[in-house]
Protein backbone atom coordinates (compact mmCIF):
# COMPACT_ATOMS: atom_id res chain seq x y z
CA UNK A 1 0.00 0.00 0.00
CA UNK A 2 1.37 3.52 -0.91
CA UNK A 3 3.01 5.59 1.61
CA UNK A 4 0.33 8.14 0.35
CA UNK A 5 -2.73 6.27 1.54
CA UNK A 6 -1.05 5.26 4.76
CA UNK A 7 -0.59 8.88 5.28
CA UNK A 8 -4.34 9.79 4.52
CA UNK A 9 -5.89 7.11 7.34
CA UNK A 10 -3.34 8.65 10.00
CA UNK A 11 -4.83 12.05 9.37
CA UNK A 12 -7.69 10.62 11.04
CA UNK A 13 -8.34 11.06 14.30
CA UNK A 14 -10.11 7.80 15.52
CA UNK A 15 -8.36 5.51 13.38
CA UNK A 16 -4.85 4.81 12.68
CA UNK A 17 -2.70 2.51 10.42
CA UNK A 18 -0.51 -0.50 12.48
CA UNK A 19 2.26 -1.69 10.25
CA UNK A 20 3.26 -4.89 12.36
CA UNK A 21 -0.31 -6.00 11.46
CA UNK A 22 -1.43 -4.37 8.55
CA UNK A 23 -4.46 -3.24 9.38
CA UNK A 24 -6.12 -0.20 9.88
CA UNK A 25 -6.96 -0.17 13.85
CA UNK A 26 -9.82 1.80 15.85
CA UNK A 27 -8.62 3.90 18.83
CA UNK A 28 -11.80 4.56 20.54
CA UNK A 29 -14.70 2.42 21.90
CA UNK A 30 -17.42 0.98 19.62
CA UNK A 31 -19.77 3.83 21.28
CA UNK A 32 -17.57 6.43 20.78
CA UNK A 33 -16.54 5.48 16.91
CA UNK A 34 -17.05 8.33 14.11
CA UNK A 35 -18.52 6.44 11.38
CA UNK A 36 -17.93 9.43 9.11
CA UNK A 37 -14.15 8.14 9.35
CA UNK A 38 -14.49 4.81 8.88
CA UNK A 39 -16.39 5.52 5.49
CA UNK A 40 -14.01 8.25 4.21
CA UNK A 41 -11.31 5.28 5.10
CA UNK A 42 -13.34 2.56 3.22
CA UNK A 43 -13.45 5.23 -0.20
CA UNK A 44 -9.80 6.40 0.57
CA UNK A 45 -8.62 2.45 0.08
CA UNK A 46 -11.68 1.95 -2.72
CA UNK A 47 -10.47 4.68 -5.03
CA UNK A 48 -6.52 3.65 -4.63
CA UNK A 49 -7.97 -0.27 -4.99
CA UNK A 50 -7.03 -1.73 -2.14
CA UNK A 51 -8.32 -4.88 -1.32
CA UNK A 52 -9.44 -5.21 2.26
CA UNK A 53 -11.71 -7.09 4.40
CA UNK A 54 -13.56 -5.49 7.44
CA UNK A 55 -13.08 -6.86 11.53
CA UNK A 56 -14.78 -6.68 14.62
CA UNK A 57 -14.38 -3.39 16.07
CA UNK A 58 -14.31 -1.35 12.95
CA UNK A 59 -10.99 -2.34 12.25
CA UNK A 60 -9.82 -3.18 8.75
CA UNK A 61 -7.11 -5.74 7.49
CA UNK A 62 -5.44 -5.24 4.71
CA UNK A 63 -4.80 -8.22 2.15
CA UNK A 64 -2.40 -6.72 -0.10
Amino acid sequence: MAQQVINAINGFVTFKFDYSKNRVVNLKLNRDIEIDEFLDIQYILDCNRVRYRFEKDFEIQILN
